[in-house]
């Protein structure tokens, strides 16, 4: 398989040992808690609520889907499902596992996965984790163990998207609680359960220790986890030095390589398929956006090489292409704008724009990024504030059409499949910012095509389409970097989904 899952070992492990005595571990295998701390918030636990990336680590630690994907090799196992059969190009028919529990004892069968896949396709309960789910038309149950699962039309990466967004939800226990019930208590059948939570600070997990056997993942072997929501970055790494916390995650490369230097933990560079782009709203603008040159100025402007080496750092490296590179049926690139910002000036002296403009700039995260580029579009005259936004007014502002222009990145929800990334911000979703009927038209062609070599060639013919025409620039993919406690045995992936389930003490 294409995807990083493939090249999922540790890269760039650097040990370096304190000058000083550490602190003593307050946490770790001592009372066998692994503490783990990142900024973003949890403000619910039903994770088709939340669509934040972080919300997928809760979902492979929680629940289980019914295919699970190896993150060494890239194949496809059964999970709560142990074989399935396609009847024909929208028909899926799966045998279930038999023998399987819920954390609150329910037993699971068919009816948790019908009720599951027909609530999340009701237009009804407005689910926010839409992208994962809107292929499936709906499902029905055959026997206690088998299901017939509808799909809308074809849709080839089928499997990819049953084992990682579509996590199993216990039917009875939903129906009664619903989503605000199962977002303060959630059960699932995963390797955790959880056993506490505060909204937007911290949720603890612990090992489920009557987890079924024979099922694509192993028990867990780490009894407790605490995820605790820590925002700024200084005090992360305090507690990182003081034994207070065994993981962090998604520091800045001038962070890892300070501790690199000066502690003795585990720091981790692994390559990932999380993107940086710049879009821009054209459907509808009248504004210096709506001139092809403008935006094609804009491409030539940005040293993307300079933000790939010298912020991101690692592996990071400089990205052509809509969809991540190592993602399956993702094409090479045509259109490449390469820095120059001599001819960035020209593009807009031909547009009218000889002494640049003044605009706004919005990004959701990674600001540094956004700075890098404010400086670069300042040197060809253009005058870019920056407003930063949490990410549930950023998305809104987005879908809306408020922001001319703007920087966000995306780890496309850990899927390794291109589908991902023209299904949800291209073809006339509520994210494309272009609308370009003829994007459009190819993108519709490409969705139900079963063949990857024609489907690669058709989500091509529609890329080159939208990087000729400047409405979407990308800019750099991400290596993230791990401090780990040296304690500690774990395997990052380049799907961004923290398996705690594989975690275990040396």
């Amino acid at each position: 398989m294409r995807m990083g899952l493939v090249r999922s070992a540790v890269l760039g492990v650097s040990v370096a040992l304190l000058a000083t005595t550490a602190q003593p571990a307050l946490s770790g295998p001592g009372d066998d808690t692994l503490n783990v701390v990142w900024e973003r918030e949890q403000t619910t636990l039903d994770v088709y609520y939340f669509t934040d990336h972080t919300g997928l680590t809760l979902i492979k630690n929680v629940w289980d889907g019914l295919v699970e994907r190896d993150p060494q090799t890239g194949e496809y196992i059964g999970n709560l499902a142990t074989s399935w059969e396609w009847e024909n190009d929208t028909s899926l028919v799966m045998d279930l596992r038999r023998g399987v529990t819920f954390h609150n004892g329910e037993p699971f069968d068919a009816d948790d996965v019908v009720y599951t896949l027909n609530y999340v396709t009701d237009p009804a309960n407005k689910v926010l984790l839409l992208q994962m789910v809107n292929w499936i038309k709906g499902a029905e149950k055959i026997d206690q163990y088998k299901v017939r699962i509808f799909l809308k039309q074809p849709f080839p990466p089928v499997l990819e998207y049953l084992s990682l967004g579509v996590p199993i939800y216990p039917n009875e226990y939903y129906a009664e609680v619903g989503t605000e019930g199962m977002g303060k208590e959630p059960v699932g059948t995963g390797p955790y359960k959880v056993v506490a939570f505060e909204p937007g600070r911290e949720y603890v997990l612990e090992r489920f220790d009557d987890y079924f056997e024979g099922g694509a993942k192993p028990r867990a072997q780490i009894k407790t986890v605490k995820v605790s929501t820590v925002k700024d970055t200084n005090l992360q790494i305090g507690k990182l030095m003081t034994g207070q916390v065994d993981f962090l995650w998604r520091l800045q490369a001038d962070q890892a390589d300070q501790l690199r230097q000066s502690t003795e933990f585990q720091i981790v560079s692994v390559p990932t398929i999380r993107t940086a782009f710049m879009l821009f709203t054209v459907d509808g603008a009248d504004g210096p956006f709506s001139d092809v040159r403008v935006r094609r100025a804009f491409g030539h402007a940005i040293n993307r090489e300079a933000i790939a080496k010298n912020l991101l750092r690692g592996e990071s490296t400089v990205v052509d292409t809509l969809c991540s590179p190592i993602q399956v049926a993702c094409p090479d690139a045509g259109t490449v704008y390469d820095y120059d910002p001599e001819k960035a000036r020209r593009l807009l002296a031909e547009a009218g724009y000889e002494d640049g403009f003044d605009m706004e700039l919005a990004t959701p995260s990674f600001r540094y990024i956004s700075e890098a580029i404010v400086g670069d579009l300042k040197q060809v005259g253009i005058n870019a504030s920056l407003k930063s936004l949490v990410w549930a007014t950023f998305r809104d502002q987005w879908v809306s059409g408020e922001l001319p222009a703007f920087v966000f990145n995306t780890g496309f929800w850990g899927i390794g499949d291109a589908a991902i990334a023209f299904g949800t911000y291209h073809g006339g979703m509520p994210q494309d910012m272009a609308n370009d009927p003829e994007v459009n038209a190819l993108l519709e062609q490409a969705s139900v095509m079963y063949d990857l070599e024609q489907r690669t060639a058709v989500y091509g013919k529609a890329q080159n389409i939208v990087l000729d025409n400047a409405y979407w620039l990308p800019l750099a993919g991400f290596s993230v970097n791990f401090a780990l406690s040296p304690q500690l045995s774990f395997q990052p992936t380049s799907d961004e989904v923290n398996r705690f389930y594989l975690a275990s003490w040396k």
